[in-house]
């Protein structure tokens, strides 16, 4: 049934249908709201603090949490002989298509076509992270429980603060992003201010329906936290910081580690009943007690297959800009296209994520 956006901020709350959820389980739904928007945050006041450590903490965000982010994504997609047989063009045909396609760009079009693409495809991914981590704590609400269950309130939230904090970036970024060349779509002042009112007015649509919600006794904090979270990253990362790098390092950091705390759930999810023959080393890592071996066989890959990249890169393409931006780029772009596809999938019942 079709939900009106009237309905849904200016209805009653119905009574909880159901008990209250959980996304995994109380220490992880706690975890999964706080440790990546912390992290964020902390990343960059430090760089405002210390601005000669921006290159230190843009390091280790890559390594720790976004080349294994990008990786982490091939434990669901290509993990065991079967998973990549069933997945094969996503995981390897697709890739080396996307690459070669975003390379023959950089090289014909230039290199600011291609962080162009990024800055705002990235800001795009971010975004529908965002939803779909705010989807799964509003599906552990006793109201988000109900069949077709939606919040169109906080779906507006999640995206018109986004929107609006992307286009006030645009129009006052410049013409470089992380030393890299880019062109950014800049709209006219009053477009920008009508987007801003608009951000504004869906938020202040949610707080009162958050406060409705509070009075009556039904309003679930973690979800609500969630949210509030996500507007708060966004407006630092896009608006309040004024360099552009700071502001994109701390959305990263959030984002990466999300990103790497998800999949970590699914795997354990996957994997609950134990160690599965068929992807042996992948269901043994994510077993319970096994956080440890997990993260650091993940890490393992992704230092191995990033150390193996930057030789190639260097050694026998050269190491030029067009080279290294459409190989890095490139895994970056598959990762996006991969990544919207692989978390709509149904997997059998006996390995679906709960």
């Amino acid at each position: 049934m079709a939900v009106s956006v009237e309905a849904s901020l200016s209805a009653p709350l119905a009574a909880p249908a159901a008990r209250r959820a959980y996304v995994r389980n109380a220490g992880f739904d706690a975890t999964l709201l706080m440790a990546p928007a912390l992290a964020g945050v902390a990343a960059s006041g430090v760089v405002l603090a210390a601005p000669w450590l921006y290159a230190f903490v843009l390091l280790a965000d890559l390594w720790l949490l976004g080349y294994h982010h990008v990786v982490a994504t091939y434990t669901r997609l290509a993990f065991d002989g079967a998973s990549l047989r069933t997945n094969r063009f996503l995981a390897i045909d697709l890739l080396v298509l996307v690459i070669a396609a975003t390379l023959v760009l950089a090289m014909t079009a230039g290199a600011w076509v291609v962080v162009s693409a990024f800055l705002y495809l990235q800001w795009f991914h971010y975004t529908r992270q965002g939803y779909g981590i705010a989807r799964m704590y509003f599906r552990a609400t006793p109201q988000g429980q109900r069949a077709d269950a939606r919040d169109v309130a906080a779906d507006l939230v999640i995206y018109l603060v986004p929107v609006y904090c992307i286009a006030a970036r645009s129009a006052t970024m410049g013409q470089e992003f992380l030393a890299l060349p880019v062109r950014t779509l800049v709209l006219p002042e009053p477009v920008i201010a009508m987007l801003g009112v608009a951000a504004a007015a869906a938020v202040a649509a949610w707080l009162m329906r958050s406060a409705r919600a509070a009075m009556c006794g039904s309003l679930d904090v973690t979800y609500t936290a969630f949210i509030a979270s996500h507007v708060g990253i966004f407006v630092l990362g896009y608006v309040l910081i004024d360099d552009v790098n700071v502001g994109w390092l701390g959305v990263n950091v959030w984002h990466n580690f999300q990103y790497v705390l998800v999949v970590w759930m699914t795997n354990a999810k996957r994997y609950a009943g134990g160690v599965d023959p068929a992807a042996k080393l992948l269901s043994t890592i994510s077993q319970p007690g096994r956080v440890v071996a997990y993260f650091a066989t993940c890490l393992a890959i992704t230092t191995v297959v990033y150390l193996l990249l930057d030789r190639i890169t260097t050694l026998m393409l050269g190491g030029g800009l067009a080279v290294t931006l459409g190989l890095y780029m490139g895994i970056n772009f598959h990762h996006y296209v991969v990544d919207a596809l692989i978390w709509k999938r149904r997997r059998p019942a006996a390995r679906a994520a709960a």
